[in-house]
């Protein structure tokens, strides 16, 4: 299968271990498929590598470059399918652009491309809504793990606190500093791994532990030291949902875009109050018994499997066009 790919990304990262589009991608060619990826600044040329490679499918991830087969497309200069991978917020995540146009183009990309594909239950049923053939496709994870030299019980300030973590982007965006503000109160350690947020450090209690960026493959030997996972941005889709899934630990998560995914206080705890969240679920050992036995019903797969799952959708495509 020849598949054109359009993104955003300049540079396909990969390394040892690929995640999202990456991993996608990279186990799409080792399944065999003949796949050309095209950057934010190889947009003018999507054209000409069209009609030299012909590709049976094109593949699209960010709102301007789904934007671009379809104009050629209503041109009638290409025949295609065209698929967009949905998988962020385009709206509220694009913050340089003005909000009324990234809003237009998402909206205009979704209803006019051929398929949606999409990691978000939340973005499933708006497509849904706007009559879209979509495809449910979660995250995957990354089943090379190799354990950990950060030990938590070494970083506690107190032998008897609950260790919290989190795990991913530092930003207001992402509700970071809510759970920093809530631990003022809380008898736990905070472990925050990532990229560090150098402005949210200033304002962190001696509870607080900036563990910097890990190795990809030593999160889940992280996670596992854990006695509750949090993810307080409204979200339904983030890597770190499904890492905390295979971990097996307690999941605080916001009360919002996450119900599309979890029940609340059956398999995580979702809250618009993070103080009183975090005081729940470290004083109520029976309630984080009951998640982690519910939370370890959701089934998990790896990055190999999710690339698997993206190439059978293409070739459900390919076949139902052909018919």
């Amino acid at each position: 299968m020849k598949i054109l790919f359009l993104s955003n990304s300049e540079k396909y990262d990969y390394s040892i271990c690929p995640r999202g589009i990456f991993a996608i991608n990279h186990y799409l060619k080792e399944f065999g498929n003949e796949l050309t990826e095209l950057g934010k600044h190889d947009m003018l040329n999507f054209y000409r590598v069209y009609k030299k490679i012909k590709p049976d499918i094109i593949v699209t991830s960010w709102i301007p470059a789904g934007i671009v087969p379809i104009f050629f497309k209503k041109l009638g200069l290409i025949k295609t399918p065209i698929v967009h991978q949905w998988d962020d917020y385009y709206t509220e995540q694009m913050t340089n652009y003005p909000k009324s146009i990234i809003r237009f183009m998402e909206n205009y990309c979704i209803k006019t491309s051929d398929y949606i594909t999409t990691v978000s239950k939340y973005n499933e049923i708006l497509a849904k809504k706007l009559g879209k053939k979509v495809f449910f496709i979660p995250h995957g994870i990354e089943n090379r793990t190799i354990k950990t030299k950060i030990n938590l019980n070494k970083l506690k300030t107190n032998p008897k606190n609950i260790k919290i973590i989190y795990i991913g982007e530092q930003s207001k965006y992402k509700k970071t500093d809510e759970i920093i503000n809530a631990m003022k109160k809380i008898s736990g350690d905070l472990f925050l791994v990532g990229k560090v947020n150098q402005e949210f450090k200033k304002i962190s209690g001696k509870n607080i532990h900036f563990l910097g960026e890990v190795d990809p493959r030593e999160i889940k030997s992280i996670l596992i030291q854990g006695d509750i996972l949090v993810n307080p941005s409204d979200q339904d889709s983030n890597f770190k949902f499904f890492e905390y899934i295979s971990a097996k630990k307690p999941i605080l998560g916001f009360d919002g875009r996450p119900n599309y995914f979890f029940k609340n206080r059956e398999n995580a705890l979702l809250t618009k109050d993070f103080e009183k969240g975090l005081l729940e679920l470290a004083n109520n050992k029976e309630l984080r018994l009951k998640l982690i036995k519910n939370i370890s019903k959701i089934k998990t797969f790896s990055w190999v499997e999710i690339a698997k799952k993206h190439q059978e959708v293409y070739e459900k495509i390919l076949s139902q066009r052909k018919t």
